[in-house]
């Protein structure tokens, strides 16, 4: 018996969030919702209902592929969807490379009300709710790719979970700073065709969730290691913070990330190991430079880095969008 559960916390998951945005029945569902969303309680985020958050480019044949080539000790793969399922996932794929495909309308159960959502961080509040899923699980967006091989202890050392960011100071986020921001946004759709998200913010509310006053750990673009026991108990303890943020359909700039939350809970619980990102790089179609992108796709092939996110890359030149395919065809052995 204790061997048995001393094997249950060792079992590590990983749960990815996917959605095929030109699906039309998706987006004639996104559409309404938009129409009839009056959550204008506080200022939206401009990126809320930006075309690039509903795109499927691809990325999750990369991301599933790396996942068994690069950590096979993973048990399961939980795909979260909204009522759809990619064409290459058959139910022979899914058992080959035990991917669970789990609706919304299961993580969200007993809060139908909230569906259909189109709000990646509500979605998130919710994952812990899968049913199945091993205490220790690693998120992943479907434009997250490991390009080499990794251990459980790259994600989890016993019961602490390895964060690669930067500590940074904890600023306040007042009328002027908003509205300077929302000045910066427009310049940046305007200029790069790119809408920021107020990441930061999100980052620090979290933060302060969890009672951080004067700096919060600045986490990078990476698979994120999760503990499921440390989100239960807060929301548990905390219900209307659940239902507060799950029930916008669209990102709202009041919102909080279950992901930092739960980073910040198991740091003030003394269970963090911090880590650089040196082993971290974004590819993002829509600012990097050809010569970067040269570069990037190298150190890619080379295997100088573990982890990428695929960024805007329907953005990306057509020769060098080939050339980065190639290299992670090669690195993942993706056969799906």
């Amino acid at each position: 018996m204790n061997n048995s559960r001393e094997r249950a916390k060792d079992t590590i998951d990983a749960v990815i969030t996917w959605v095929d945005g030109s699906d039309w029945k998706h987006r004639k569902k996104r559409l309404q919702a938009l129409n009839q969303d009056s959550n204008e309680i506080s200022p939206v985020l401009q990126s809320r209902n930006d075309e690039t958050r509903f795109l499927d480019n691809g990325e999750l044949r990369f991301c599933i592929s790396s996942i068994r080539r690069f950590a096979p000790w993973i048990r399961n793969i939980f795909l979260v969807t909204d009522n759809q399922r990619p064409d290459f996932l058959t139910d022979e794929v899914c058992t080959e490379f035990d991917v669970t495909i789990v609706d919304h309308s299961q993580i969200f159960y007993l809060y139908e009300w909230v569906l259909p959502t189109f709000n990646s961080r509500s979605i998130e509040t919710a994952l812990w709710r899968i049913p199945g899923l091993a205490e220790k699980f690693i998120y992943f967006n479907d434009d997250f790719v490991i390009t080499a091989p990794v251990k459980p202890t790259d994600f989890f050392m016993g019961e602490k979970a390895v964060m690669r960011g930067d500590w940074r100071p904890i600023i306040t986020y007042g009328r002027m700073r908003l509205l300077a921001n929302r000045l910066a946004n427009y310049l940046s759709k305007k200029i790069l065709g790119v809408n920021r998200s107020m990441h930061l913010l999100l980052q620090i509310r979290s933060a302060e969730l969890a009672g951080f006053t004067k700096r919060y750990f600045c986490v990078d673009h990476v698979p994120h290691p999760m503990h499921k026991p440390v989100l239960k108990k807060y929301f548990e303890e905390n219900p209307d913070h659940f239902e507060q943020n799950i029930r916008y359909k669209f990102r709202d700039i009041s919102q909080f990330s279950s992901i930092y939350l739960a980073y910040h809970l198991k740091i003030a619980q003394d269970e963090a190991i911090f880590s650089n990102t040196d082993d971290v790089l974004m590819i993002h179609g829509e600012i990097d430079p050809l010569f970067l992108l040269e570069r990037k796709i190298q150190k890619i092939g080379e295997q100088k880095v573990r982890f990428i996110s695929l960024q805007g890359i329907e953005k990306i030149n057509e020769r060098y969008r080939e050339k980065l395919e190639k290299v992670l065809i090669d690195l993942t052995g993706m056969s799906l």
